[in-house]
């Protein structure tokens, strides 16, 4: 990918984990810092920019630096008082620190003042910050890649500062030392659990009369350790690469034996995301007000665009409200997921309005209707939350081909096997795109003008408003005549 892709990428991913790490702030904590103080980022920020509008963005930069430190020392001193109060033992010695966890050694880098940290340091403390809010949100797949980077910071930090000879600079050496043990430490342990876990689980589910739950358990397991290779935090040798592609495969056909609910499709992806459990989670139920601009879920969504999607009723049905509040995951019973076809993946098709300054809501909604053609069609409104793990279509498909078919040929080839709803349709791509941890692909080739199409795996990443739209009349261009059903959970 180039600069301008990596950039838009890695804003993506921090803009979900600041939405994440700020919806609950505590007392003495500010907002994620890492946007503004992590060299990783602000570097990838600045190839953004150019001539005059560098120069203001590097002062804007030194000022918000300038703020966010002064804040981190504010706010920490009193943290810092009452960890060290009764304390004894050298300050500039690593002993002095290594009973404290890393959510209390955050407390330290930040109460730390030397009149400006340098980017070496303010690095591990950006890293550290991220690392303590992603785990206290449950989110240890994400949490291990920037345990990886942290550790390689602190790594860093330690390995420049040979002999400081100033006792704020011993003391940050000191803290430093300690958070590079620590997070080797618990790298060294949760590689091994990635490794470990899988193998256990995968000798525990070769008996005929092994459980679903039993293989759900093993399948999570290789999906973890695969997930952490394809994004580069493990490294595995050719002869383990290998038995992990081949004992995944085995995993997944003995998945593949699953059933399904009444109300689903009984194919392939189907089954993968039930196992997986993303099929089971919910949706989050708004007010229209909170989509429109500013609202609470409008300020926390990477998109920041209404998504639109419709259904017809089948069979008997004489409208789609069923079908719709399974969408929502309101139903009482046979509320899993229904994983609708579409040409880039199984999943929740949504237009929503693209980049074009002619684009609007209106185009992407009436879109959205001609799939909801008949009465009693129903349509869903709709926008991607901090959980959304998005990437384009083109990318993905460079990733897809030059990552995962290389390195889990046979795993690649039984998802392709998934059925095509379409020629030329590749339904299984969602199911690939979930190894990566995306559960949003965009395709803003859908050949709509003014429109792009969007598929979403996990229920989570929706924020869904609480009323369906139901169409009262047929061929109604201006879609003026529809009823309302208040999306309640069924007792």
């Amino acid at each position: 990918m180039s600069d301008a892709n990596v950039f838009k990428e890695k804003d993506a991913q921090l803009k979900s984990f600041e939405y994440t790490a700020n919806a609950d702030l505590q007392q003495n904590q500010t907002e994620l810092a890492y946007r503004d103080l992590n060299s990783s980022f602000f570097n990838l920020d600045k190839e953004q920019h150019k001539n005059k509008e560098l120069d203001d963005w590097k002062r804007a930069h030194k000022e918000k630096k300038t703020a966010i430190e002064r804040a981190w020392h504010q706010n920490a001193e009193t943290q810092y008082k009452e960890l060290t109060k009764g304390a004894t033992g050298n300050k500039k010695s690593r002993t002095y620190y290594r009973n404290y966890s890393l959510k209390e050694l955050e407390i330290f880098i930040k109460q730390s003042d030397r009149g400006g940290n340098s980017d070496e340091y303010n690095n591990v403390a950006t890293n550290l910050e991220l690392y303590n809010r992603i785990m206290e949100k449950g989110n240890p797949l994400e949490g291990f890649g920037i345990l990886l980077r942290l550790k390689e910071n602190a790594d860093i930090y330690v390995g420049s500062r040979n002999s400081p000879s100033s006792t704020k600079g011993k003391i940050r050496k000191a803290i430093i030392s300690v958070i590079a043990e620590k997070t080797a430490k618990l790298v060294e342990e949760q590689r091994n659990e990635y490794k470990t876990k899988a193998d256990t689980l995968f000798a525990e589910i070769q008996d005929s009369d092994v459980t679903d739950e039993k293989v759900n358990e093993a399948f999570k397991a290789h999906y973890n350790l695969m997930y952490q290779v394809l994004n580069g935090n493990i490294e595995l040798s050719p002869e383990e690469l290998a038995k992990l592609d081949t004992n995944t495969e085995t995993v997944l056909k003995k998945v593949m034996e699953q059933k399904v609910d009444e109300s689903q499709g009984n194919n392939m992806s189907t089954k993968f995301f039930n196992s997986l459990g993303w099929s089971s989670n919910d949706a989050r139920l708004v007010k229209e007000g909170d989509l429109e601009e500013n609202g609470k879920e409008y300020r926390k969504s990477p998109l920041k665009k209404k998504m639109y999607h419709s259904i017809n009723p089948f069979g008997e049905n004489k409208d789609a409200v069923d079908a719709g509040k399974q969408l929502a995951g309101v139903k009482k019973k046979d509320n899993r997921l229904f994983f609708g076809l579409g040409r880039f993946g199984k999943g929740i098709y949504t237009s929503a309005r693209n980049d074009d300054p002619e684009a609007t809501d209106l185009k992407a909604e009436n879109n959205s209707w001609g799939y909801g053609d008949q009465i009693g069609a129903v349509q869903a409104v709709m926008m991607i939350n901090e959980h959304a793990r998005m990437i384009n279509y083109t990318d993905f498909m460079k990733k897809q081909e030059k990552v995962f078919d290389k390195k889990f040929k046979k795993v690649s080839k039984l998802l392709q096997q998934e059925q095509s709803s379409k020629s030329g349709y590749r339904d299984f791509l969602t199911m690939k795109a979930a190894f990566f941890g995306y559960n949003t692909l965009k395709d803003p080739g859908c050949g709509i003008a003014g429109v792009d199409y969007y598929v979403t795996t996990d229920r989570k990443a929706l924020s869904i408003i609480n009323e369906l739209r139901v169409r009262k009349k047929e061929n109604d261009t201006s879609f003026d005549e529809v009823g309302y059903v208040n999306l309640e959970k069924e007792a």
